[in-house]
């Protein structure tokens, strides 16, 4: 072999390591994906937007209570008091039994489940006031329930204080009842005692009275202040489409966005545009072409590209046989063999390509000859003259087609007689081997062996990961040199109208 061994002596066990993706990839993956992204938030933006349009108006409507009646009464309260009274008033709004109280209270067309999930409750502590919030789908019915529930509350809260005095009241009526019955006794009457259980007694019911007065439960209960009123000026306040569509747009752009990040972070496949570092992290390799689809000047461009790197390799010389290897099907291995070979003819090499796909040769298809006589019957002794087929409209280049079907094809190309063909092609200055995915056979393992060079031509759409690294693995371990990949499939960018 006279091609450099630095290349191949550096080693690539560290490169088959998965890494995290860095900043600039995980940018580099949003702009590649830039338009699928863009699509899929427009989708979104459209559908909440059209979605949002037809959803029916709602309305809100505001009743605003105050828990301290006694404020206006020029009666103080503690802070800590109010704040207490306004938490404890906000959890009873809330309750299940004041929604029920609602609905009868305001004869609404709803049940009490349904009126609570309306509900909106703003509290400012300080002042002692409670703003009640209901949202629905008209202004009657929003109205009718803020009122409803407001009512409900203020009914709940006279309800409550009412228990309360009237259990007081209870109280002091047992107080009177037992001081009677003390100043009945003999041993009390005609004494100092008879006179202070008097006293006490006439304590009692000027308690009572005052608090049989309507004042004293007027003093615990909430005040409603004005009537319930529309919010935003009597506006619907949802649906908003525009809102919502743009909202959602950004929602779905960046979701979209992290998504194809993911995706390209844990995928398989080989890369989807010119991410040559990943490539090269990926194999270990050099990437020399990024070949695009088609068959325009960008295309000839890119196998001059390969042309060039091939002739100015460092080390010790360049390579004369190179076999052109690829780990899976349809990944263009063929397609590259065949250009690099008529892009090498262009400076007046003598080039041989050989076809040793003795699986599912193409080769001779692609530049019309015949597929007989060929490697196959060179390998078995047929002078060397015989095999060689001119390829039309290339004079120096000439095509060694697979020959006749072999039983034992990884024999055939492993023995000692397929580097005899090889190194009696001596009147070439370039011979490039086309060989069958390595992936699934062991001729390109073989092929690969016994050529100075060996080429690794991946695919962008069709290639995996982890299929190229135990490709490559499969390579270093036969001593293959692999001097470098071309990424076929490539999205590149174009010349425009430079040269013109």
């Amino acid at each position: 072999m006279n091609f450099v061994s630095t290349l191949h002596c550096e080693g690539r066990i560290g490169t088959y390591t998965p890494t995290f993706m860095d900043l600039a990839d995980h940018f580099r993956t949003i702009a590649a994906n830039w338009w699928r992204i863009l699509l899929i938030a427009a989708i979104v933006g459209g559908g909440v937007y059209g979605w949002s349009r037809h959803q029916p108006n709602t309305y809100v409507a505001a009743y605003l209570v105050n828990v301290a009646p006694e404020v206006d009464k020029g009666i103080g309260i503690d802070p800590n008091t109010l704040a207490i009274r306004v938490a404890n008033e906000t959890f009873t709004l809330q309750s299940q039994a004041v929604a029920v109280q609602a609905v009868k209270t305001g004869k609404l067309r709803i049940n009490a489940d349904e009126l609570r999930s309306r509900l909106e409750v703003v509290t400012v502590s300080f002042a002692g006031n409670i703003l009640i919030k209901t949202s629905a789908h008209s202004t009657t019915e929003a109205l009718a329930e803020a009122d409803a529930y407001a009512k409900a509350l203020q009914q709940s809260s006279i309800d409550t204080a009412q228990s309360e005095v009237d259990a007081l009241i209870q109280q002091i009526k047992d107080s009177i009842t037992a001081y009677t019955a003390y100043a009945k006794q003999p041993a009390v009457k005609g004494t100092p005692a008879e006179q202070e259980i008097k006293n006490r007694i006439e304590e009692q019911t000027k308690a009572q009275f005052t608090l049989e007065h309507p004042f004293s439960v007027s003093l615990g209960v909430i005040r409603l202040k004005g009537t319930a009123t529309l919010d935003n000026n009597g506006e619907p306040v949802a649906p908003s489409p525009i809102r919502d569509g743009v909202l959602a747009l950004l929602i779905a752009f960046v979701v979209a966005s992290e998504g194809f990040v993911l995706v390209h972070a844990f995928s398989d496949r080989v890369s989807k545009a010119t991410d040559v570092e990943a490539i090269t992290e990926l194999t270990g390799l050099p990437v020399l072409a990024l070949v695009p689809r088609g068959r325009g000047p960008e295309v000839v461009e890119a196998f001059r590209t390969l042309r060039t790197n091939l002739m100015f390799l460092e080390g010790s010389g360049r390579p004369r046989t190179i076999a052109v290897l690829s780990p899976n099907p349809a990944a263009g291995k063929s397609f590259c063999a065949m250009h690099l070979a008529e892009s090498a003819v262009a400076v007046d090499a003598q080039v041989v390509l050989v076809d040793a796909d003795l699986r599912r040769p193409v080769l001779h298809l692609r530049l019309r000859t015949d597929r007989e006589p060929g490697l196959s019957d060179a390998l078995r002794g047929m002078p060397l003259a015989q095999t060689l087929h001119r390829v039309d409209g290339h004079s120096n280049l000439q095509l060694m087609p697979s020959g006749s079907p072999v039983a034992d094809t990884v024999a055939a190309l492993g023995g000692r007689e397929f580097r005899q063909v090889l190194d009696s092609l001596d009147t070439a200055e370039l011979v490039i081997v086309d060989t069958p995915p390595g992936a699934g056979y062991a001729d390109a393992l073989a092929v690969a062996a016994q050529c100075d060079a060996a080429l690794l031509v991946l695919d962008s759409e069709t290639t995996r990961k982890r299929t190229t690294k135990q490709f490559i693995e499969a390579l270093d371990r036969t001593g293959a040199s692999i001097i470098g990949v071309v990424l076929n499939g490539a999205t590149v960018n174009k010349r425009d109208t430079y040269e013109r």
